[in-house]
């Protein structure tokens, strides 16, 4: 196949006169995740996607296209945390009128040159499969080193990154809890949580700007993502937080009517936020909510702080964004305990997700 992949001209607007590439960037993404899922519960909004290209100041997105006698076939996204030295993300979207054509292998070669080219070495690529491994035979299914969840040995893409030298490090459930819920299981159970949890936990909550009582606490919280969560064979670097970072986050969220609905639980002792939860809002309040980070910091555990999160996060869900149908959150297969918080507040399984590492040097 005749492929030119270019970069992505990133405009003012997503109504810009010279948006038109950007948005069929957006389409290609949205139709090769929703095909490869098996499910239309998650797709990229393009203004809020565009407004992260724009802000380079903390997070650098890089966006590109492939195109075969003129017509979009693929994109594929780079993007790396200016924080870091060495980390840098890849998404590689295959129209799925374009499969079997090398399409998705040609745009993972781009994305590795451009990667060396910025001095980035350890790349990380995600790509879902709407198959249960639990359902197939073992010979059918490529698993982590950890032995626990898989991914379709025949799947496209584990062919593809396989092929070039990518190794499975972990894979991660997608879960939806669904807006028809019954809230008073929710109750019944933060109550239940916050009594367990005693005196020394206030649970708080919040949209819009962080108040300034909590924004420190948060931010050092968000910072031990990349420490303290189930990461598999994967060695992410740990990105740099504070409150300057959050606020930057809050400006644009805002500019593009995205909500960030945050819950945390607070130590009244040391004023430190033990464990947050966060709940993304899209612009279109009909589209389904993305769960984001979700963390209970390792010192405050075994009190029940996550199910305090996830409750009350989600009550607040049903009070506040009604018209959304539904919450989707990931989840290591290996971090039964947070599963195990899911599972009993009504999320059930939609898809999974590899999640794949490479050494680029």
């Amino acid at each position: 196949m005749n492929l030119a992949i270019d970069t992505v001209h990133v405009p003012a607007s997503v109504d810009a006169p010279d948006a038109g590439d950007w948005r069929a960037y957006i389409d290609t993404i949205n139709a090769s995740y929703q095909h490869d899922a098996g499910s239309d519960l998650l797709e990229s909004d393009p203004a809020v996607t565009l407004a992260a290209a724009r802000s380079h100041e903390h997070r650098v997105v890089r966006a590109f296209l492939a195109r075969s006698g003129g017509t979009v076939v693929g994109a594929g996204e780079l993007t790396y945390d200016r924080s870091t030295n060495r980390d840098v993300e890849f998404m590689v979207s295959v129209h799925p009128d374009a499969r079997g054509r090398g399409v998705g292998d040609a745009v993972c070669a781009r994305l590795e040159r451009e990667a060396r080219d910025l001095g980035r070495s350890y790349a990380l690529v995600y790509a879902p499969s709407p198959l249960d491994p639990a359902g197939l035979t073992p010979d059918a299914v490529l698993r982590p080193s950890s032995g626990i969840g898989g991914i379709p040995r025949d799947d496209e893409h584990a062919q593809t990154l396989v092929g070039r030298g990518y190794e499975l490090g972990q894979v991660e459930r997608a879960s939806a809890y669904f807006q028809g819920s019954d809230p008073d299981a929710l109750r019944e159970r933060l109550d239940e949580a916050l009594a367990a949890a005693g005196p020394e936990y206030e649970p708080v909550w919040w949209s819009g700007p962080t108040p300034e009582a909590y924004v420190d606490g948060y931010a050092a919280a968000i910072a031990r993502m990349g420490t303290d969560v189930p990461s598999g064979d994967h060695e992410w670097e740990p990105e740099v937080w504070d409150a300057e970072r959050i606020r930057a986050r809050e400006l644009r969220a805002a500019a593009t009517g995205q909500v960030w609905a945050i819950t945390a639980v607070v130590h009244r002792p040391t004023g430190a936020v033990a464990a947050f939860n966060e709940l993304v809002v899209a612009p279109d309040r009909t589209k389904p909510t993305e769960n984001y980070g979700t963390l209970v910091v390792p010192e405050h555990r075994g009190r029940r702080l996550g199910t305090i999160v996830k409750c009350l996060g989600l009550l607040r869900w049903h009070e506040l964004f009604s018209e959304s149908p539904a919450v989707v959150t990931f989840n290591a297969e290996e971090n039964r305990h947070m599963l195990d918080v899911n599972e009993a507040v009504g999320f059930r399984p939609v898809f999974w997700e590899g999640s794949w590492h490479k050494h680029l040097t």
